[in-house]
């Protein structure tokens, strides 16, 4: 059982990403709540990581499939970049506006920030290499 629970993660969670990500994102979260005390800004913090550990880190791979998913290379982009901000923005502030995040609006804000010009350089960067991503590697494109 935690074989498979191992190759499910290793097929869609970009750990580098997910790690440098996390550690970023959680160190702003705290910075931005910290006038309310370090055990909220602490919580507010711990829950960035988590977050952006696991659903980034599966965005980012995902944000890579669909940079791949389209023959022509604006649409793919565009795509890739629009799902995978929509996505991250989203889930980052339903998962700070429940309870023990003084700042919901600021601590999303980094992500509604940094997430449009990440999301490109990532897409772009795996249209360069097309090397396989996970288990849609073998997928035909839509548009071929």
């Amino acid at each position: 059982m935690l074989t498979r629970i191992k190759a499910v993660l290793d097929a869609n969670i970009d750990y580098g990403g997910a790690i440098m990500g996390a550690t970023l994102l959680g160190g702003i979260v705290f910075w931005v709540n910290s006038a309310h005390g370090a055990p909220l800004a602490a919580t507010a913090a711990l829950k960035q990581m988590a977050y952006t550990f696991f659903v980034a880190g599966f965005i980012v791979k995902n944000n890579e499939r669909l940079a791949r998913r389209l023959a022509r290379p604006a649409p793919s982009l565009l795509l890739a970049t629009a799902v995978s901000t929509g996505l991250a923005v989203g889930l980052t502030f339903c998962m700070h506006s429940m309870k023990g995040t003084p700042e919901p609006f600021l601590s999303t804000l980094p992500t509604a920030l940094l997430g449009p010009p990440g999301f490109l350089l990532l897409a772009w960067r795996a249209r360069r290499d097309p090397g396989p991503v996970g288990p849609l590697a073998g997928a035909a494109r839509l548009d071929d």
